[in-house]
């Protein structure tokens, strides 16, 4: 079964969006199918992301669209609320369904520039 986590800090971009990642563990002969991730946060800013390519199994990244995939205002410097469902195929075949839910810390990409 696979395991998956948020980077415990994601930058905000300068959309006031964001681009999800984190490590991910699977098992000895598993695929990562698909991953959906949301982010969340006090005072509407969401945002929304798919990833179907995995080069890495050891890292995923989702690539939201700062337009059609962010609701609400851009995100703030804070806490915020992650969520994340893999679908992996095991070795033997069987398809599995992994959710996780984390509390995370949004910072501001312009501080890095």
């Amino acid at each position: 079964m696979p395991a998956g986590n948020f980077d415990q800090q994601l930058t905000i971009n300068s959309h006031g969006c964001l681009s999800p990642a984190g490590p991910m563990t699977l098992d000895k002969g598993e695929t990562a199918l698909r991953l959906d991730v949301w982010v969340f946060q006090q005072g509407n800013a969401a945002c929304v992301g798919v990833q179907h390519n995995f080069s890495d199994s050891t890292r995923w990244t989702a690539n939201p669209d700062p337009v059609a995939d962010h609701t609400g205002p851009p995100f703030q410097p804070g806490p915020a609320t992650a969520m994340a469902l893999l679908v992996s195929r095991t070795a033997a075949g069987q398809i599995w369904a992994f959710p996780w839910t984390q509390e995370i810390l949004l910072v501001d990409g312009s501080a890095s520039h």
